[in-house]
This record gives C-alpha cells, sequence and structure tokens, in this order.
C-alpha cells in the first residue's frame, strides 16, 4: 500500500515500494503547518528522494536545506537543475541529474520526467511520473493543458495524477477536467490552488466536473496536510 501526503501548493510526500519521496519541497507554503523545516525534520527521520519539477522557487522550495540535513537523501531532477541544487547543498554525489522522456530506474521505482508546458530559467519544466508495483503517480508539475497527455496516459496509464487547478500560471478549472480525459488516471488530485489569491480556485467544483464527465475516474480532494492511502 502506497501513502501520499499533500503538504499543499504542489508539495507531496510520497511513501512508495519502501521509499520516502518528496516532490517540489515547498515545505513551509502558506497552507503548510510547517512554519519551519524543523518540524518536518521530526516527523520524518529519513527522505530517499526530492524530487523538483522546475527552479520556480515555489517548487524548488527548501529542497537545498532538506538535502543537506538528510545525509542520505538525493535529488533528482533535470540535469542542470539538479546539479545547481546539489552544488549548493555541497551534495554533488547525490545528485541524479536526468533529462526528459528516459526511464530512470532508482531501487524498486521508475521514474520518467514529462513534458510541461511552463517556463523556467534552468532545464525544462516538467512533470514527473513515479512508477512501482503499488500504483502509477503522475505529478504534472506547473503546467498548461497539451495534447501529448494523451501518451502519458497511455504509456503509463497513472493509476493517480496530481494535477494543477489554479490557473494564472497553470491549468485552471476547465483545462484540468480536459487533462483528466486525456490521461484517464484511476483517481484525479488538485493541486497547486489556494496558496494565493491570484490562484484562488473551487476544488470541489473541480471534483463535480470530473464525476459527472468521467464515471470512471474518482476525484479526490484532499486538505493541506491530509493523508491519503491507496
Amino acid at each position: 500500500m502506497g501513502r501520499l501526503r499533500w503538504l499543499g501548493h504542489a508539495a507531496f510526500v510520497i511513501e512508495l515500494s519502501r521509499l520516502t519521496m518528496l516532490i517540489d519541497p515547498w515545505i513551509t507554503n502558506p497552507l503548510s503547518h510547517y512554519r519551519s523545516i524543523e518540524g518536518f525534520l521530526k516527523d520524518y527521520s529519513k527522505v530517499d528522494l526530492i524530487i523538483v519539477t522546475h527552479d520556480h522557487g515555489d517548487h524548488v522550495g527548501e529542497a537545498i536545506e532538506l538535502l543537506s540535513k538528510y545525509r542520505e537523501s538525493r535529488v533528482v531532477a533535470l540535469y542542470e537543475l539538479a546539479e545547481y541544487i546539489a552544488k549548493e547543498a555541497r551534495a554533488v554525489d547525490r545528485a541524479i541529474a536526468a533529462n526528459m522522456g528516459g526511464p530512470i530506474k532508482i531501487d524498486d521505482i521508475v521514474l520518467v520526467f514529462t513534458e510541461a508546458t511552463h517556463s523556467s530559467t534552468r532545464s525544462h519544466p516538467s512533470g514527473v511520473v513515479i512508477m512501482s508495483d503499488e500504483g502509477t503517480i503522475y505529478h504534472a508539475g506547473d503546467t498548461g493543458l497539451f495534447m501529448d497527455m494523451v501518451l502519458i496516459g497511455e504509456l503509463y496509464k497513472p493509476t493517480i495524477a496530481l494535477l494543477p487547478i489554479g490557473g494564472h500560471f497553470t491549468m485552471g478549472i476547465k483545462e484540468a477536467v480536459k487533462a483528466v480525459e486525456l490521461i484517464k488516471p484511476r483517481y484525479a488530485i488538485p493541486m497547486h490552488y489556494n496558496t494565493f489569491e491570484l490562484i484562488k480556485a473551487d476544488p470541489e467544483e473541480f471534483a463535480k466536473l470530473v464525476r459527472d464527465r468521467l464515471s470512471s475516474v474518482v476525484p479526490i480532494v484532499l486538505k493541506p496536510n491530509d493523508v491519503w492511502s491507496f
């Protein structure tokens, strides 16, 4: 059984195949109950992988500090971004510097970085698919809607899709519901909303539209800091 915890914004803790992973670890985002990383360090004695989708501050978050604190952890990102985070954390030997589209085997899981239609300075913005025997999770990163989401659905058959719905910088609700139609996951979880006024959105509206249009997909609306098992 896998476990997923939403910390608010795009930050997740995922426990899968005996690994604990952080994605886009803005641990102290306004929706999180952590106001510093010390509390997080007390709750999680180890983090195996820190995965970052792109270099904007609300996604890199505390990745550098966390990588320096968790001495056995590794950072996984597209090449230039992984190298930068690892260098800043003085952990160059713990960078898994990848690129778009190729499977990356790490212990009992396989990662694939996917396209994301967004902006960044270091490396290309990305989403990430995490595959294991316990399930497959697609974290879309910051992205607009794009037709290759069909390929993500066909190739990787995500059990869970984590999709931004806040608009302005990413998909809004309408676009995210269409993304669910293209990907066809078993579960759809909204993220990247209500952190700021500019990305205010109603996740229940997203959930209703998904239920109305796709009987095979179950929308899951998490509150920040909720833990969900699958």
